[in-house]
């Protein structure tokens, strides 16, 4: 108000002067009394008669703008109407045609506006003009240390505001000019590409339409807070003021460039700042030059009269948009702007531009510098909806099987889903669910661009990207990311192997050598056993002088023998058993060889029923690159595919060549394609280690290979020098300390109830070999070899009693035949 009060004040003491030169000399009046208004904006006719209250013989009238449509006709109407209405002066902005006439009739034209023309005679320019403007934001990034500049225009003189800048080669300067009426779109293509280059100071010089799509585009792309983002905006007049203070809720870092100070308000109703205040200038310079030369003479002839207000208004200074002086040109001179910035939660003009300022002077003076985000201040996408992009992956996103007749986020399941939903709940925003419209995951192209998820938060389509999406240098080049929530390996998943079944599969337990044992030993010892109890029976007690025919046969034949040792093998009773002390020691050897050896068949058929025989051709990730009968691959643009490409390791290369070159159809588009051919063919998928055990949890038909490599973590991804990814990134970190985290992967990764093949079944439960079972067989022959010593010790020992008592009967048969004859 300050500013309005000074000028008021001036005009009033020009009505004093005015009236008393008026009342003494009444009959000096001149016929140039018109005053000339070209209307703009909130100016009419009625403002300025109401500001000219009390200036006899002073008036002003409206100029209508000629509306021909041939430019000759166009400046010969002007130029008629304007030697027509007889004017003092005009006052109204810039036009070519009206700059024409009024140098061709020695009025003076007082622009409001910029002055294009080259002739300035009888012109002069009370707006600044873009020279200033543009050594005052040359200034003002210089002071700042800006080394990147996006400047956005949408006029021409946006042109010599960039080229001033340019000048500076230490600064690289970028332009984005804008139509008039820029769509949201065109803007946000702007300032995607913006971000993209890493620029985060930027210079608007727009219409007010243009720049509001501007700060409301930046807001949704998270561009405006501080750090890291700075902007400086041009608004002479504070038209933008209501703009700029719509963002106030968080941490801002604006610089104003103003003719006016940022606290002004117009003292009349419904005319704009800048505008009353042009007018006010204007006026008082009319005025001054006027009655300064009709209080001492005369001027008959019109065109001298024209020419004294014109000298007269390039000398005086009036006090209005700061000190209102002209050079020799009839541009404003002795300018000064005021530097004013707003933080978000305050105010401040804290400095000013001046034109002319002395030798060794600086011409931007500022008080010090405000302080950007020293207070706490809100997330900035609070109370704010964000756009999260994701994939369809499990166990990550997916769709509910109801998902048709669902709408928005409540389509979606899943990590990612939970997660999001915690963080948004601690951090007090809301989010948009969408799919990857190409279902890529997000690899840049030969064109240097990048699809998938990393290309939508690139084009500004996403505020986020949530998603088993890992951080490799590649994408950390082209987006930010939080801090990890979780790490993954790469390994393979495959197809379980078919089970091997077989109609003798209870031969399975031992080997063929150890049944080809026991069928021989069954044999010997059934025809050991025979031999033992005949021969033992030969040679128990019985008369010497017993016939053969009357001898005690054995109690076991051949057949009962065989039987015997049959049923003692497989623990049946029978009506026949050893009577021979070989006999029993050789069926005591036996029974304990059937005892062992059933006890070890019996608890080996039990594991070989109940295990699967898995014999896996794939041992490790290694054995693929040996061979080429099962074919691998990985989905394209992944950034596993992105680790082939670019490793060193011999075999991982060697992989790369045979999936990229020698069999291109093993890549697969997307993680469903990649299952799907695992299950339907011979095929080795390389993938994240957390989505690959989820599949091996769901599904007891596929396994994993390892060993594991290429550890990386999944963050969630933001685009370039988003200023709330350290608030994302501690988001995480408090549900990883409150154990959250693991809470959400055991809700996803929980137990596997399916058997435990990573291991073959040949080392799990082998079939016994005669190495396993060859103590049995020594034991065995071991009692086959004591019953045959027995026995032949028996035979001996019957033979030389027999031997003994024949010799005795032999000798008393004779002694009685001696006794016999000697009686006799």
């Amino acid at each position: 108000m300050r500013i309005f009060y000074e000028m008021a004040n001036t005009l009033s003491i020009y009505v004093l002067v005015i009236a008393s030169i008026c009342h003494h000399s009444s009959s000096e009046k001149t016929t140039l009394s018109k005053i000339g208004l070209i209307p703009w904006n909130t100016i009419t006719e009625s403002v300025v008669m109401d500001m000219l209250h009390g200036l006899d013989p002073l008036t002003v009238v409206t100029v209508p703008m000629d509306t021909a449509k041939s430019p000759y006709a166009h400046i010969v109407n002007t130029y008629s109407l304007l030697e027509s209405l007889e004017l003092l002066a005009l006052i109204g902005p810039y036009t070519r045609t009206v700059a024409l006439a009024t140098e061709a009739l020695h009025i003076p034209y007082l622009s409001v506006t910029e002055v294009t023309s080259e002739s300035r005679n009888y012109t002069l320019e009370l707006s600044p003009g873009m020279g200033d403007i543009g050594l005052a934001a040359y200034d003002m990034a210089n002071n700042f240390q800006w080394s990147k500049i996006s400047v956005f225009y949408d006029d021409d003189r946006g042109v010599r505001l960039l080229e001033k800048l340019m000048t500076n080669h230490t600064m690289t300067v970028r332009g984005w000019r804008l139509s008039h009426d820029a769509s949201n779109a065109d803007i946000k293509k702007c300032l995607v590409e913006m971000r993209k280059v890493l620029v985060e100071q930027t210079v608007v010089f727009c219409s007010r339409n243009n720049t509001r799509g501007i700060l409301d585009q930046a807001r949704g792309l998270a561009m405006l807070s501080t750090p890291p983002y700075q902007w400086l905006f041009y608004d002479p007049g504070h038209e933008l003021q209501d703009i700029l203070l719509l963002h106030d809720d968080i941490a801002l870092n604006f610089s104003v460039l103003s003719v006016l100070p940022f606290d002004v308000t117009s003292p009349r109703a419904g005319v704009g700042h800048l505008d009353y205040a042009y007018l006010t200038e204007a006026l008082s310079l009319v005025t001054t030059a006027y009655f300064s030369i009709t209080k001492n003479d005369v001027i008959d002839i019109v065109q001298d009269f024209r020419e004294e207000v014109n000298g007269l208004v390039r000398q005086v200074s009036v006090n209005g948009t700061g000190h209102t002086e002209f050079n020799s040109e009839g541009k404003r001179d002795n300018l000064t702007l005021y530097v004013t910035a707003l933080t978000g939660d305050r105010i401040l003009t804290y400095g000013r531009w001046c034109s002319d300022v002395p030798m060794y002077g600086r011409r931007l003076q500022l008080n010090g510098s405000p302080s950007y985000g020293n207070k706490s201040r809100p997330f900035p996408l609070k109370g704010r909806t964000a756009k999260v992009v994701m994939i369809e992956e499990r166990p990550f996103t997916m769709l509910k099987r109801d998902y048709i007749m669902r709408k928005g986020n409540d389509r979606f399941k899943g990590f990612a889903i939970d997660l999001i939903r915690e963080v948004a709940g601690m951090l007090k925003f809301d989010y948009e669910i969408y799919l990857v419209p190409d279902g890529k995951f997000g690899s840049k192209l030969d064109s240097g661009e990048w699809n998938g998820m990393i290309g939508e938060l690139l084009a500004g389509n996403a505020t986020m990207s949530v998603a088993s999406l890992s951080i490799n240098s590649d994408r950390e080049e082209a987006v930010d990311f939080t801090k990890p929530f979780m790490t993954r390996y790469i390994n393979v998943l495959m197809r379980m192997p078919t089970r091997e079944t077989s109609y003798f599969e209870f031969l399975n337990p031992l080997s063929p050598v150890v049944w080809i044992c026991t069928l021989c030993a069954f044999v010997i010892v059934s025809i050991v056993l025979y031999s033992l109890e005949r021969i033992g029976s030969s040679c128990r007690s019985s008369p010497a002088n017993t016939t053969a025919a009357e001898r005690v046969p054995p109690r076991i034949t051949m057949r009962e023998a065989f039987w015997f040792i049959f049923g003692s093998l497989l623990q049946g009773n029978t009506d026949s058993s050893p009577m021979t002390i070989p006999g029993r020691i050789l069926t005591s050897a036996w029974w304990f060889f059937a005892l062992i050896l059933i006890s070890s068949y019996t608890a080996n058929l039990a594991a070989f029923l109940t295990v699967k025989k898995i014999n896996t051709p794939i041992k490790s990730v290694t054995d693929l690159a040996q061979q080429t009968k099962i074919k691998y691959g990985t989905v394209k643009s992944s950034g596993v595919m992105g680790f082939f490409k670019n490793t060193n390791i011999e075999h991982f290369a060697k992989m790369w060549a045979q999936m990229s070159e020698i069999e291109p159809d093993s890549m697969v588009d997307n993680t469903t394609q990649g299952f799907q051919k695992v299950k339907d063919e011979d095929y080795a998928f390389f993938w994240d280690t957390t989505v690959n055990k989820y599949k091996t949890i769901i599904d007891c038909d596929l396994m994993e290979i390892g060993p594991s490599f290429d550890p990386k973590g999944f963050g969630i991804g933001v685009p370039p020098g988003a200023t709330y990814r350290d608030e994302l990134s501690m988001a995480i970190l408090k549900l990883s300390d409150t154990g959250k985290l693991h809470e959400l992967e055991t809700k996803y990764w929980g137990e596997r109830f399916c058997p435990d093949l990573s291991k073959s079944s040949s080392e799990e439960t082998s079939e016994l070999q005669i190495d396993n079972v060859a103590g049995v067989f020594f034991i065995l022959v071991g009692g086959i070899v004591i019953a045959a010593v027995v026995c032949l010790g028996e035979y001996v020992g019957h033979a030389l009693l027999r031997a003994s008592k024949q010799t005795s009967s032999r000798t008393g048969k004779q002694k009685r035949e001696g006794e016999s004859n000697s009686f006799l």
